[in-house]
């Protein structure tokens, strides 16, 4: 059975350049669907989820830069990388394109071998990517992903569940939770430092978990419930804040890669921190330490 290395879709007016692309793509093993315009990419990804696209700038109909923005709207194609195709002419488009979402350009004439190399790097990248998404989807964390402009890029379900309980579910709370969050972020704030949003049915806390690539911001909410039975912890047991949060996921039952992406640290370090905390709660390991911790919390 033949395998393919990913499915690739270019966007290109002329025919010519989309004769070679295709040939050159469909040689190396990628399975490729091709489109004219901006409007005839949008019809496509809809139906068939590309794992890289190929974006020429200027078109006619819908330009590149407007098919990525429209893209990057659709949580299923949000993370699909967005490589831009640009003349020396282009130029000058080249800032609004990568502002739209793209992740990377390449100059033309094309030069393949180079062209190959940058989607192999970036199918690599946008595989990771997705897979650390799907796992934090699964396990019902609330962190999402933001720009520079606290517009959301990318949120879990249960995320939106929580900002629509905090009332956050019309355009001018979007709007509000937008700045705060902004005014917030400019100030360059440390990683793993908090944050509260104030104006909402429920006061939410922000937690700035790092930045997983330029321009892109990952955070983490907290909701009353986990606020309270970590202040609990630490109050019972002396705990720093930080072995607070390691603690209040290993009740949960999550596993020290799965702490790892909730908190983002490395599962190593989700392990080194447990150290301390089993001293502190005089337990040797995980199964008593949560046994100990649920006997506290009466759950």
């Amino acid at each position: 059975m033949t395998t393919t290395k990913g499915i690739v879709l270019i966007v290109e007016d002329s025919v010519e350049a989309l004769g070679m692309l295709n040939e050159t793509l469909t040689n190396e093993g990628y399975t490729v669907f091709v489109a004219m315009d901006g409007e005839q990419a949008l019809a496509i990804a809809n139906r068939m989820v590309p794992d890289v696209i190929l974006m020429d700038i200027i078109m006619p109909n819908m330009d590149g830069v407007q098919a990525c923005k429209e893209l990057k709207k659709n949580s299923e194609l949000a993370d699909v990388p967005v490589i831009f195709m640009t003349g020396l002419s282009e130029k000058e488009h080249l800032f609004h394109s990568l502002d739209a979402g793209g992740v990377d350009f390449i100059n033309k004439p094309i030069q393949f071998d180079e062209l190959l190399a940058r989607i192999k790097v970036h199918l690599r990248n946008s595989k990771s990517a997705r897979s650390a998404h799907n796992t934090l989807n699964n396990i019902g964390q609330l962190v999402f992903t933001c720009d520079s402009n606290a517009k959301i890029i990318w949120s879990t379900n249960s995320t939106n569940d929580l900002l629509e309980a905090a009332g956050i579910n019309s355009k001018e709370k979007t709007e509000l939770m937008s700045e705060q969050i902004r005014h917030w972020l400019s100030s360059d704030p440390e990683k793993h430092s908090n944050y509260w949003l104030k104006g909402f049915d429920n006061p939410l806390q922000i937690c700035f978990l790092g930045r997983p690539s330029p321009g892109e911001y990952l955070l983490r909410l907290t909701n009353d419930n986990e606020k309270s039975i970590r202040e609990s912890l630490c109050k019972k047991f002396s705990l720093t804040e930080r072995e607070s949060e390691v603690l209040f996921w290993l009740v949960r039952g999550k596993t020290n890669r799965e702490i790892g992406l909730i908190l983002s640290m490395s599962p190593r370090t989700a392990n080194k921190h447990l150290e301390p905390i089993f001293r502190k709660l005089g337990v040797e390991n995980r199964t008593t330490a949560t046994a100990v911790c649920l006997r506290y919390l009466n759950l």
